[in-house]
């Protein structure tokens, strides 16, 4: 569809009165009104069927901390311009065994877009990783040395956290981490069936080195936990 004078006049509108009401200064909107006033008609529409074939491509709000912000009572006056609902009630097909009859919020809740960013690295692709799990810390039970490239970073188990992904982090923190009786079974349950499910495991914080060794740690301080045991009772009093 060709953007004619008449489109081109309403989306100019729009975008003007949006980045406005975004940013009362109106520098945003005086940088768009600039860029489009040196455009043609055919160079306005090349430039906006090439930005919608991007889902990747919008057009940009500057703001600078302190100085240029955007505030929520702004944020609502923009959504009123666009007919943009900033509240609606969510549904959440995850908490209902019935795909067909999803749990919905009872109440309406800030939607919006969430920015998902990749982890942080130095590299998009390592130049070595670790094809071993053999050489481990006698304290932590974690690998170390030139295995410590096979661990899961600090960053990433934060991700993990956040999404909600406790059943990886059960994996990932347990039988492939420093639980060793988890691990032996895992490795008994491969070589007999070919696979195996965490529910299959016996998951004991008792056997948990990280955190035993965390625990005697603290108890050599004359502190008492319940990283490994419940109140005041030593796991050596349990057995």
């Amino acid at each position: 569809m060709a953007i004619n004078k008449t489109t081109r006049t309403k989306m100019e509108k729009l975008i003007y009165e949006t980045f406005e009401a975004l940013d009362p200064s109106k520098m945003c909107a005086d940088k768009y009104k600039n860029m489009f006033k040196k455009m043609s008609d055919v160079e306005f529409e090349k430039y906006f069927k090439t930005l919608f074939k991007n889902e990747d491509e919008y057009l940009i709000l500057d703001i600078v901390d302190y100085e240029r912000t955007v505030t929520i009572e702004n944020i609502e006056k923009a959504a009123k311009i666009l007919d943009i609902p900033l509240f609606e009630k969510v549904a959440l097909p995850f908490l209902s065994p019935d795909s067909n009859t999803p749990v919905i919020t009872k109440y309406e809740v800030p939607v919006g877009y969430i920015h998902c960013k990749r982890v942080q690295q130095f590299l998009r692709k390592k130049n070595a990783t670790s094809t071993d799990i053999g050489m481990r810390s006698a304290l932590s039970g974690q690998v170390m040395g030139k295995d410590k490239n096979a661990r899961d970073s600090d960053q990433e188990n934060y991700a993990l956290v956040t999404l909600g992904a406790e059943n990886i982090l059960k994996e990932l923190m347990g039988p492939r981490a420093d639980d060793p009786v988890m691990k032996d079974q895992m490795y008994s349950h491969i070589a007999k069936d070919g696979y195996v499910s965490l529910e299959d495991l016996d998951s004991d914080v008792k056997n948990k080195v990280t955190l035993n060794t965390i625990d005697v740690f603290f108890m050599g301080m004359g502190i008492t936990t319940d990283l490994v045991t419940p109140g005041l009772v030593v796991k050596k009093s349990l057995k």
